[in-house]
């Protein structure tokens, strides 16, 4: 699948750092260190905006000092750190 298949809504998860080797690929430490808090975390982010980018979604982290991190994330058709999950059911707990 194609990321700019994803709509509002869709749940994915992270499987990995965008551009892990990959000679050339450049991302930026901060970047590097949010994606690997995704991974540590093992838990899905939704699709929350979508525009002529691409599909964003948004996370949010505690730091030791109790303060909140925010982050927008974007999902790129080059990128193949990630996988789309299926629906959840309707009012299941």
């Amino acid at each position: 699948m194609k990321a700019s298949q994803l709509k509002v809504g869709d749940r994915v998860r992270t499987l990995g750092v965008p551009g892990e080797g990959r000679p050339g690929y450049y991302i930026h430490r901060d970047t590097r260190r949010v994606y690997r808090k995704l991974l540590e975390r093992k838990r899905p982010v939704r699709i929350c905006r979508v525009d002529e980018f691409g599909p964003w979604y948004h996370c949010r982290f505690r730091g030791r000092d109790g303060r909140v991190e925010s982050h927008w994330l974007l999902v790129t058709d080059d990128d193949r750190n990630w996988v789309k999950l299926p629906p959840t059911k309707a009012g299941s707990p």
